[in-house]
């Protein structure tokens, strides 16, 4: 069976429609979470003063800093 020209040109446009517009419905898809919680940070008042934060809440804290950033980095790359 032979295939006409103007078939496999409405093939391959109809192929191209489905992965474009795959595409851009995916981004709307795979949306990274950047609502990350709040760590619960424990402290403690030394003698001389000010506060002390234990080396966990200090990673903690680090840990969401960290992924603040990573949604900041996404939104600016991929905005709206």
């Amino acid at each position: 069976m032979k295939i006409s020209s103007k078939m496999l040109k409405a093939a391959m446009l109809s192929g191209l429609v489905l992965v474009v517009g795959g595409c851009a419905t995916s981004r709307d898809v795979f949306v990274p979470p950047c609502k990350p919680a709040a760590p619960v940070l424990e402290w403690y008042e030394p003698d001389q003063g000010g506060i002390y934060y234990p080396e966990r809440s200090v990673t903690n804290l680090m840990l969401y800093i960290e992924q603040l950033n990573d949604c900041i980095d996404y939104y600016q790359v991929n905005p709206g």
